[in-house]
């Protein structure tokens, strides 16, 4: 993807499109996590309830840290931070102020540091992280690519990311911070 075009993306984004776009596990499908009609418009597109929650992705804690609970500690933050050798999406305290369409239903946010090119380049220009949810209706496999995605979902995102790769086709482990627990494994 060209400079002017990521640019021109995320102008878009920021003024509240709805993409399809891949990430370092599966083919996600995202808005600004401040944007509530595009947040409802991805759940509307799911067929999933707002009590669900949405997960961010960035490169970058920092732009996470508005969404996280101001008592996490140094330490809990670092872990965080830590590249793992797979992908985590971490449960994470939500701040009190953290919007509900974001959280759902729960005290926490779900967040995932991610070095994908896509993700990297569009959250630099945002400053901001974005919204992720796997590219699918409920109950149907996520998307794998933009063919999938056009095919699927062409009426109802206003952008189909093309030029990048996926990670490794399968869904993050995911992981509560608080209590280490493992929520859903990595399936291998």
């Amino acid at each position: 993807m060209s400079p002017w075009a990521l640019n021109r993306l995320s102008k878009a984004v920021g003024k509240g499109a709805v993409i399809a776009y891949p990430t370092d596990t599966i083919w996600g499908l995202g808005c600004h996590p401040l944007c509530v009609p595009a947040a409802i418009r991805i759940m509307n597109i799911k067929q999933r309830g707002l009590e669900k929650g949405l997960i961010l992705l960035s490169p970058d804690l920092d732009y996470c840290r508005p969404y996280l609970s101001e008592r996490l500690s140094a330490q809990q933050l670092d872990q965080v931070s830590i590249s793992p050798s797979h992908p985590i999406t971490w449960l994470v305290p939500a701040h009190p102020d953290c919007p509900v369409w974001l959280r759902g239903q729960y005290a926490t946010i779900a967040i995932r540091l991610t070095k994908h090119p896509f993700v990297v380049s569009l959250c630099s220009i945002l400053r901001a992280p974005i919204v992720s949810t796997s590219a699918n209706r409920r109950g149907k496999p996520s998307v794998r690519n933009s063919l999938q995605a056009r095919r699927q979902f062409t009426d109802e995102v206003d952008h189909i990311v093309t030029g990048f790769k996926t990670g490794s086709g399968l869904a993050s482990e995911i992981k509560s911070l608080e209590t280490g627990q493992v929520i859903r494994k990595l399936n291998r």
